[in-house]
């Protein structure tokens, strides 16, 4: 990113907000350069202005930036290594079998936030809808039909670096698999393994 930009975002992170002649006055640029950078940043999604009335209600009301959630996004995150640690204390605290139990009912709460099956729908249609749902955690999957039956196929694990450390973590996605489909998968590769990417052959229940 354009340097200017980035000094922009970070001063944002700082303060919280900030006009365009706050951003001039801290980066010593003229108020026309700032606003090249700000409208810039606007259409990528990464700050945002409202108008805020002067307190001597006199005057157009200004302009004030803030940063987007996307614009956070762009800052160091350690999300890995905190969930690695967290891992590692659950199956400490409570012993490897109860944690396995733990990450089954974690993926049980992730279905429930799915589209809930609809009376009538085919196997296919419920597979497109899972599929987009499961994109929207992170995974990269697709499904293909084989003389076996269904396979589904997984390209992008979210939480890879840290299921490369406690494999027991990949119940999450069977149990996935199952709670949204009605199915009993089974695992034909597994990115862990070294096998990219994760594959699950689908036996339909019913």
């Amino acid at each position: 990113m354009q340097s200017t930009r980035q000094e922009i975002l970070e001063i944002l992170k700082e303060e919280r907000q900030a006009t365009v002649e706050d951003l001039a006055t801290r980066l010593e640029l003229t108020p026309m350069t700032i606003r090249h950078h700000l409208n810039v940043l606007q259409a990528q999604n990464l700050v945002v202005a409202s108008k805020v009335r002067r307190s001597q209600k006199v005057g157009r009301p200004r302009l004030v930036y803030t940063l987007t959630d996307a614009a956070d996004e762009l800052f160091p995150q350690n999300y890995a290594n905190l969930a690695l640690h967290l891992v590692s204390e659950v199956k400490e605290t409570v012993g490897p079998e109860e944690a396995q139990a733990i990450f089954g009912r974690v993926a049980e709460r992730i279905a429930e936030d799915a589209p809930p099956q609809v009376e009538g729908q085919s196997f296919e249609e419920r597979l497109d809808e899972v599929t987009d749902f499961l994109a929207e955690q992170g995974f990269i999957t697709r499904w293909e039909e084989t003389d076996e039956g269904y396979v589904l196929i997984n390209i992008n694990c979210p939480y890879r670096q840290v299921s490369r450390e406690h494999g027991d973590l990949c119940i999450m996605d069977t149990t996935l698999i199952s709670r949204l489909l009605n199915v009993e998968p089974e695992r034909r590769s597994s990115q862990r393994e070294g096998e990219a990417p994760c594959s699950f052959l689908l036996k339909r229940l019913d």
